[in-house]
């Protein structure tokens, strides 16, 4: 298992970090997996705390 901070969405390191809030992940999840988040997407939660990915919506502008 591994540790996860769903407000700053990073890995929490055991001895290093706050352990406050963390929620465990198994060692196999996609977060500690991929090196990069893919185009059009971007970081976020769900309502456990466990890291996900979400489509980018442009807004009115265009912009994202």
């Amino acid at each position: 298992m591994r540790l996860f901070n769903p407000i700053t969405m990073t890995e929490i390191i055991l001895g290093f970090h706050d352990t406050g809030g963390a929620i465990q992940l198994p060692e196999d999840n996609w977060f500690f997996r991929i090196q990069e988040i893919p185009e059009g997407m971007r970081l976020a939660v769900n309502e456990k705390g466990e890291p996900i990915l979400v489509e980018n919506k442009s807004d009115v502008s265009g912009n994202e």
